[in-house]
């Protein structure tokens, strides 16, 4: 497989509401985000790639199996756009002018993007991993970490 039978580059693009100009195909083509991507799939489900190519490659689907295909593909768009979020003011120019046509982003236009695409991406991850469920896969649980904790002081400072 590659990335392309997740989702499509202009797909990516247009979550990052950038020009094939600004990120090429080729570009989008290298094996760091299709591997990123496996990855990630891998941490949602050990099994999640190889049953969409399953699903794919079945004649029909359920309507159950069909909206994981669907939010997959989705899925898979905001994915590696998150992951480009990081190289994005390197490849987004400031000023693009053309003759009389011109265009110019604002000083930092990334932020709202940032917090768009990371919104998106848990909202679609919370509806990907609900998906899975439906068609009897159970997705692993983030493990989650408590680096802080409070204390009770062993005497009263007021008093004492």
């Amino acid at each position: 497989m590659t990335l392309t039978d997740f989702t499509s580059y202009a797909d990516i693009r247009a979550v990052l509401g950038v020009a094939p100009e600004e990120i090429e195909d080729t570009t989008l083509a290298l094996p760091l985000y299709y591997k990123e991507l496996q990855f990630l799939l891998g941490d949602i489900e050990p099994t999640l790639e190889a049953t969409y190519g399953t699903l794919l490659s079945q004649p029909s689907c359920t309507p159950q199996e069909q909206k994981v295909v669907d939010v997959l593909q989705v899925f898979s768009a905001y994915a590696v756009a998150k992951s480009l979020l990081t190289s994005l003011p390197l490849f987004s120019p400031q000023r693009v002018q053309d003759g009389r046509a011109e265009q110019q982003r604002f000083n930092d236009p990334f932020q709202d993007l940032r917090d768009g695409v990371d919104s998106s991406y848990l909202s679609l991850l919370a509806r990907l991993k609900s998906a899975l469920e439906g068609i009897g896969l159970s997705p692993t649980a983030a493990v989650t970490r408590s680096y802080f904790t409070t204390s009770t002081l062993a005497t009263d400072p007021v008093t004492a």
